[in-house]
């Protein structure tokens, strides 16, 4: 049945216009029930719960901040079909061969000081591209940690080569013959908490001489430096920083010659407890002690850099442990696994490398290095 609206001129359907008055008188009346009657609310809310099916209704129904409680607030439901060993497809874990151990991108992201399977020393091979400073940055360690633990000058590695990443930036510290976990954690200003958790130790522990030990954020003080230089009458001021705490490692006195008699000290104490002696091109170089040449690298030219900045150089191991380093050479004389005897010529005074000037850059490693007194080259 329908209805003619005179001033329309049309036919109405009744409920149509049953639909118009319901929406004109009823809703008002549903507002101000809901403004003003929380009872009525909850109410409405389990009405509107029934029509619409229960669980599924009121998934869907939106309650107001101010109306949550106790009683209103939704509640998450857990995922009762989760697995927790399950992997998705792009969620590929790199591993080693091993089919344990992170790759080195993973270990860079999950370094944590208080993750007991961070907190031992790790070893890196050199790839194609890496530098100091990549390498570093994938560990999330500091560059001087990095050079440090591999005795490393410059910015340059090369492919293949294998390092040493200690677990967080610091040093590696080799144990000294009185040296306690105490006094260590005093001398490299380290927290003593520290060097126990992540070298696997407790206050009782026994350490020994020549052990080497993690030492967490540990570094030379620059207290200790001056005074070690001030002891060592250190007249020659050093533009390159003592990357080592040189002042802790043993003295041999008589062990070590004058790898160069009467050259003149040019640099005082740098970098891995190193001095540059400077004399004539073609000066012969000497063995400050016997032992077994470990290094001869000899494809440098003069006026070009290579080998980290040491362009020529040789490396000797001798009997105390220590080993000697003599850089910037015309060219070497010996050969890996040559034995030497003290004051033989193992090569000649050139400037390959990183050099301004006739001279060789002299270290000695894990000992103390007595030409820091220039008259005892003369």
């Amino acid at each position: 049945m329908q209805l003619y609206n005179r001033s329309t001129k049309k036919y109405v359907s009744p409920l149509k216009r049953l639909m118009t008055w319901t929406a004109v008188y009823l809703f008002p009346v549903i507002i101000v029930v809901i403004l003003f009657s929380k009872t009525a609310h909850a109410g409405l809310l389990s009405f509107v719960n029934s029509i619409m099916g229960g669980e599924q209704a009121s998934a869907s129904v939106t309650v107001p901040r101010s109306a949550l409680n106790s009683q209103t607030i939704p509640l998450l439901k857990g995922n009762v079909a989760f697995n927790p060993t399950s992997v998705l497809a792009d969620e590929t874990i790199p591993v080693g061969d091993d089919g344990q151990t992170l790759m080195p991108d993973m270990a860079a992201n999950n370094t944590d000081s208080t993750d007991a399977g961070n907190l031992q020393k790790s070893t890196y091979i050199v790839q194609q591209g890496d530098n100091i400073s990549s390498i570093a940055d994938m560990f999330d360690v500091t560059v001087d940690t990095v050079k440090q633990a591999n005795d490393l000058t410059g910015n340059t590695v090369r492919v293949g080569q294998t390092l040493t990443i200690l677990p967080v930036s610091g040093i590696l510290y080799t144990v000294q013959s009185k040296d306690t976990l105490q006094s260590i954690a005093n001398k490299t200003k380290a927290n003593i908490d520290d060097i126990l958790v992540y070298n696997d130790l407790s206050l009782s522990s026994k350490i020994k001489q020549g052990q080497q030990l993690i030492i967490p954020h540990g570094k030379p003080s620059a207290s200790d430096i001056r005074t070690y230089l001030s002891s060592q009458k250190m007249k020659v001021p050093s533009f390159e920083p003592i990357l080592d705490a040189v002042w802790n490692w043993p003295s041999y006195p008589g062990f070590f010659s004058c790898p160069v008699p009467g050259g003149r000290l040019t640099q005082g104490l740098h970098g891995h407890n190193a001095i540059d002696l400077a004399a004539p091109r073609g000066t012969p170089i000497r063995a400050a002690a016997a032992g077994t040449v470990i290094v001869s690298k000899s494809n440098i030219q003069d006026g070009h850099n290579g080998n980290g900045g040491y362009g020529n150089f040789v490396m000797v191991s001798h009997s105390n442990g220590s080993e000697t380093l003599y850089a910037h050479m015309s060219k070497p004389t010996v050969s890996s696994g040559e034995q030497v005897s003290k004051g033989e010529t193992i090569g000649y005074i050139g400037m390959t490398g990183l050099s301004t000037g006739p001279h060789t850059h002299f270290e000695i490693r894990k000992a103390q290095n007595p030409f820091v007194n220039p008259v005892l080259c003369q």
